[in-house]
């Protein structure tokens, strides 16, 4: 059996790469090869990577990626698959998948053609009534669930769907089964290491140069070394997949793949994607151990971000001597009430604090800020742009309280009749939806302001002597520190404030028809 396992393209508002490696594809691969061995063949094919480097306009849309159907048909016929799966993740790049599942089925009628991933996770019945083209939804943690279907493909036995659990399936009648919910795999120590052999590296040493414009050190890859989050803030759509449960690796695997990462593949920055990566300290501390015994001479980063409130100034320390450089802290908002109401265990005074300790190790230090939360007043927004103004931070990230399908505040906004569901076409940078309290233009311009805003404080907030001594010079002590605040410098300048707040976009190639 030939297996085929599919990055789609993506159609998006920014002509930028948003997308780096397909983590959760690689992790399905090793596990399907690793337990059938020879019985099977599985690939994945890169839509992404392989049209990396151009975009192409259709209508209001920017498109990264392999699209056309002649394209996808050839790719399809050098090695013609038996099975394909499609991953769909995201909300906003729903329709591409299955757009991308209607034009596999123009081509191979007859082959099945699975989907899974958080967005049809939360709709796997809806994904099925929608999409013809679909015949069967993976629900949840996919490895498991997936090599079940196989199994009973593999012997022909599609009648006995009904007994896997996670998948949502077309009966031959047309009418629509779920198989109800699969549990979370204990130990995810039992699964094998992602083998990135299942994709082009090379391609997204590039890619990631873009889409992680921070990194220190280039080539820059990205790992995984635990599921889910335990805490439950009330905008975070993570629990559809993981529930509220953290289930980490163990070191020893961290180290490993790493180490592979580096050796074998050239690496020279590895960066953690968890949702919670500093939740047990004592395994922080055994990574950091390791990575600075064995001087592998790379830089770490954790761009979903690390939590202010279990961190600690001897972890920090730690964590600087085995190679992070740069903290994103999700604090989220600097006002007490909207605190309670998102469910964020943040201590803003002890924030402040912890801030303070890591610019002086030396640490960059970043946060993320929401505003536009559904009955969030302009005051309290503006307390949250005034904390990130004044706590100390290098960069602050400001961004847009988007209902996102399965989330808590989601249902507060459909609720008060400001979306109709989960699904819609804002962005954590622009709100197309109103609050209780101001409409969305109102919250794009506070939103802009507060970009603006936080620039030219931070010039200012330098040319003080002590601030610049204070929370800059640690950072600057060697060459190395140096090079990077330059980059820091042009990022911040080129990137990111002209492009969101001006504007201004790269060259695209505008596509003739539609496929």
């Amino acid at each position: 059996m030939n297996i085929l396992l599919i990055h789609s393209y993506v159609a998006t508002n920014h002509p930028s790469p948003l997308l780096t490696e397909p983590l959760g594809l690689i992790a399905l691969a090793t596990y399907l090869e690793s337990f059938y061995g020879d019985t099977i063949s599985v690939e994945i094919l890169d839509l992404f990577a392989l049209g990396f480097g151009k975009v192409y306009k259709k209508k209001d849309k920017c498109i990264m990626g392999i699209h056309d159907r002649e394209s996808i048909a050839s790719l399809l016929q050098e090695n013609p698959p038996d099975l394909i799966g499609i991953t769909c993740n995201f909300t906003a790049y729903s329709e591409d998948s299955f757009e991308l599942s209607k034009t596999i089925k123009s081509i191979y009628p007859s082959i099945p053609v699975v989907i899974g991933g958080a967005h049809v996770t939360m709709y796997p019945v809806e994904t099925l009534e929608n999409n013809p083209d679909v015949d069967i939804v993976v629900c949840g943690e996919g490895e498991i669930t997936f090599q079940k279907l196989v199994d009973e493909l593999l012997n022909k036995n599609t009648k006995s769907l009904g007994k896997i659990e996670g998948l949502c399936y077309r009966r031959p009648d047309g009418t629509i089964h779920f198989t109800g919910k699969r549990d979370l795999i204990h130990d995810i120590n039992e699964l094998p290491t992602p083998d990135r052999k299942f994709i082009n590296n090379d391609v997204y040493k590039k890619v990631n140069k873009v889409a992680l414009p921070f990194t220190k050190k280039v080539p820059a890859g990205s790992i995984m070394t635990s599921r889910g989050c335990p805490f439950s803030c009330i905008f975070c759509s993570t629990k559809v997949m993981w529930e509220r449960k953290w289930r980490p690796l163990s070191a020893e695997k961290v180290i490993k793949e790493i180490e592979t990462m580096v050796l074998v593949y050239g690496f020279h920055e590895i960066v953690i994607q968890d949702d919670q990566f500093v939740l047990d300290k004592n395994r922080v501390h055994q990574i950091c151990d390791f990575l600075i015994t064995k001087k592998l001479n790379i830089s770490l980063s954790i761009p979903p971000g690390t939590c202010v409130w279990i961190l600690n100034e001897n972890l920090l320390a730690k964590m600087k001597k085995a190679g992070f450089y740069r903290l994103n802290f999700p604090i989220e908002t600097g006002n007490e009430n909207t605190l309670k109401f998102i469910r964020k265990p943040v201590n803003l005074e002890k924030t402040r604090e912890t801030i303070q300790i890591a610019n002086r190790l030396g640490f960059w230090t970043q946060g993320n800020f929401i505003i536009g939360f559904p009955y969030e007043t302009r005051e309290e927004m503006m307390e949250t742009i005034n904390y990130a103004y004044e706590c100390g931070l290098d960069y602050a990230n400001f961004l847009i309280a988007t209902p996102l399908a399965g989330s808590e505040m989601t249902e507060i906004f459909i609720k008060e009749g400001l979306i109709e569901s989960g699904i819609n076409t804002s962005d954590v940078f622009h709100a197309d939806h109103d609050t209780t309290t101001m409409t969305g233009n109102e919250l794009n311009e506070i939103h802009a302001q507060a970009v603006r805003g936080f620039v030219s404080n931070k010039i200012f907030f330098y040319l003080n002597p002590i601030n610049f001594y204070k929370h800059m010079l640690p950072k600057l002590l060697t060459l190395d520190g140096i090079v990077y605040a330059m980059k820091v410098l042009k990022v911040t300048f080129t990137d990111i404030v002209i492009q969101r707040v001006k504007g201004n976009v790269s060259q695209v190639i505008p596509v003739k028809s539609d496929h």
